[in-house]
C-alpha cells in the first residue's frame, strides 16, 4: 500500500494544492505537537473536568443508545482490554441545530485554549459554516465539531460523511486505526439502496463483490496525529486503545460549487445545513 498519503509535515499551500482541492486523504505524524496540552490527553482528567456532564452514546454508526454522565462513561467503558464486546461509542457534539438538547459547547468553550486546529488548514474561505472572515475550530461552530471518547474495541463502521463534506480529525488520546476507500469503490461496499457493507460482519449476498475493493489508507492514528478526510470516501475507524478525538466537517470555497449543487438538490433541508445556512449560527 502506498505510503504518499502519509507525511511528517505540511504546509497549507501543500494541503491546498494537493489534498484538499484535489480531494485526496492525508495523515499528518505529529501535527498536534504545538498544543498547549500536548497529547496524549489524560481520561482521568477529562473525567475530574466533565464527570457530571450528560453525554449520548451512540452504536457503531449513529443511533442513539442512551444518556449517560460522561464520568459513567469513563468509569464503565475505559480502562479495559476491549474484550469481545464493542463499547458503545460517546459523541458529544457542539451544537448542530435549534432543538439539540444536549450539547458539547460548554466543554469545547472551556477547552479552547487546550488545542488548536493543524496549522495546514485554511484560516479562511469558508463556505460551510459561511463566515466573512478567519474561522477557528477550537472557537467558532462547525458542523459535527465533537469530542469522541471511546473504550478499546469502540469502532465506527464504514460510512460517508455528510453534507458534501471534508473532515478533519484529531487524535489527543489512544491509537486509532483508520481504513479509506475512495469514493469510486462504493459499487463495491455498497446495496444501491443506501446500505454499506459492515467490515466487521459482512452480508456477503447483500455484498457480493465488497473483497473486490481496495482501501487507499489503512493507518493508526497515535496521539498527536491527524487525518484529512475528504468528501465521498468511505472509512471505518477502530479504537486500539481507549481514545479521544476531535473532530468537525467543513466545505472550503474551493468546493462551493459541490455544495451548492448539494443544497439545491435537496441538501439544504437537513437540519444541521439549514442551522448553519440560514442564520441560526453566526461564527
Amino acid at each position: 500500500m502506498s505510503r504518499s498519503h502519509v507525511v511528517d509535515s505540511l504546509t497549507a499551500t501543500d494541503f491546498l494544492d494537493n489534498h484538499l482541492r484535489p480531494g485526496r486523504p492525508v495523515v499528518v505524524r505529529g501535527a498536534l505537537n504545538g498544543w498547549k496540552v500536548p497529547p496524549p490527553w489524560d481520561l482521568a482528567s477529562l473525567r475530574e473536568r466533565f464527570g457530571d456532564f450528560e453525554v449520548p452514546l451512540f452504536d457503531t454508526l449513529f443511533e442513539l443508545e442512551e444518556l449517560v454522565t460522561f464520568a459513567d462513561y469513563v468509569d464503565t467503558h475505559t480502562g479495559r482490554d476491549g474484550g469481545t464486546s464493542i463499547p458503545p461509542y460517546l459523541r458529544w457534539f457542539t451544537r448542530q441545530r435549534q432543538d439539540q438538547t444536549i450539547t458539547a459547547d460548554d466543554a469545547f468553550e472551556e477547552l479552547a485554549d487546550d488545542w488548536a486546529m493543524p496549522s495546514w488548514l485554511p484560516e479562511g474561505d469558508y463556505v460551510f459554516p459561511p463566515a466573512d472572515g478567519q474561522l477557528d475550530a477550537t472557537r467558532d461552530p462547525f458542523p459535527a465539531r465533537g469530542l469522541f471518547v471511546c473504550g478499546t474495541g469502540g469502532r465506527t463502521r464504514l460510512h460517508v460523511d455528510p453534507w458534501a463534506s471534508d473532515a478533519c480529525l484529531c487524535q489527543a488520546t489512544g491509537d486509532k486505526r483508520f481504513i479509506m476507500y475512495p469514493p469510486e469503490a462504493g459499487e463495491l461496499l455498497t446495496d444501491g439502496e443506501g446500505g454499506t457493507v459492515d467490515l466487521d460482519d459482512p452480508d456477503d449476498a447483500r455484498f457480493p463483490r465488497w473483497r473486490d475493493a481496495v482501501p487507499v489508507l489503512d493507518e493508526v492514528l497515535s496521539p498527536g496525529d491527524a487525518i484529512f478526510i475528504p468528501q465521498g470516501w468511505y472509512h471505518t475507524a477502530i479504537a486500539l486503545q481507549d481514545s479521544v478525538s476531535l473532530t468537525w466537517n467543513f466545505t472550503h470555497r474551493v468546493h462551493q460549487e459541490r455544495f451548492e449543487a448539494y443544497v439545491r438538490s435537496g441538501g439544504g433541508a437537513d437540519p444541521v445545513v439549514s442551522y448553519f445556512i440560514s442564520g441560526g449560527v453566526r461564527p
